[in-house]
């Protein structure tokens, strides 16, 4: 009877501790004691500690994805946005009102003859005077593709300090127009002990600080190498002047190049070029 009465008493201090740990005590649990419920509670978080583990893989690897097909989402967009952005920019021509000469409806000097009274000393040719006389004697006709769509060409020169830029003004309509320009430069050297002038389609600053600018398609500034590919059209202007370019060659004239400034126009300076000089 005493051993009954102390396990009763065992049990009813089991069963308060439990009303005390919640407050509806054993109410909703009756049949369950504080050691049950333990290892109750132990059986359960082992099969739910695995599933969040296998969740963060697939996460991880899902995230990765996304990552990676969003990088390439944003270079496409700007790679597209970038090579637009330079068609347009080739297609919008220069800005020629700044060249002085080349739309107003002055009276043309005949630079030839300038050039032949000068008889081998020196010669300088302002920049509206170049304009003027290649707007009444310069004669272009598109080729290639161009042809189909370009008409009435219109050649214009802006001088640089130590090189001349070449415009190529093409009209596609009546308020369209698409231009191309070449940087012209030269360079005093001596070969076999004979003074002699190089040109090279170089000038301004360069390009990525290390690729020479050559030239313009529109507006965008591109390499030397590749306004080499208008070398030939260059040969034939210079056959349209074949006189001028005959008396330059001659008489061993130097071109100097020097932009306007202050009001100033841009000047062309023909040097006699001696071997002395170099």
């Amino acid at each position: 009877m005493a051993a009954v009465m102390l396990k009763n008493k065992r049990r009813t201090r089991a069963r308060r501790s439990g009303e005390r740990d919640s407050p509806w005590g054993s109410l909703l649990h009756p049949e369950n004691d504080g050691e049950v419920m333990h290892d109750f509670n132990a059986e359960e978080e082992e099969p739910l500690g695995a599933e969040p583990l296998q969740r963060d893989g697939l996460h991880d690897v899902w995230a990765n994805l996304n990552m990676w097909s969003i990088s390439a989402t944003l270079i496409f967009i700007m790679f597209t946005g970038g090579m637009a952005y330079a068609i347009v920019r080739m297609w919008l021509p220069q800005d020629l009102s700044d060249i002085a000469g080349y739309e107003d409806r002055g009276n043309p000097k005949d630079l030839t003859l300038a050039l032949k009274n000068a008889r081998g000393t020196e010669v300088v040719f302002s920049e509206s005077e170049i304009n003027r006389y290649l707007r009444d004697t310069c004669r272009m006709r598109q080729g290639g593709i161009f042809s189909l769509i370009a008409h009435e060409h219109g050649l214009a020169v802006r001088l640089h300090d130590g090189y001349a830029e070449l415009i190529i003004d093409r009209v596609l309509s009546t308020h369209l127009h698409q231009t191309t320009a070449v940087n012209l430069s030269f360079v005093r050297e001596r070969m076999n002990g004979t003074a002699r002038l190089r040109a090279d389609l170089r000038g301004g600053e360069p390009l990525l600080n290390s690729l020479p600018r050559g030239g313009k398609i529109g507006q965008v500034g591109l390499p030397q190498r590749y306004m080499e590919m208008l070398r030939p059209a260059l040969h034939t202007l210079m056959q349209s002047y074949a006189e001028f370019v005959s008396l330059i060659q001659q008489h061993g004239y130097y071109p100097e190049f020097t932009r306007g400034r202050n009001g100033m126009e841009g000047r062309m300076r023909l040097i006699p070029l001696r071997n002395s000089d170099l």
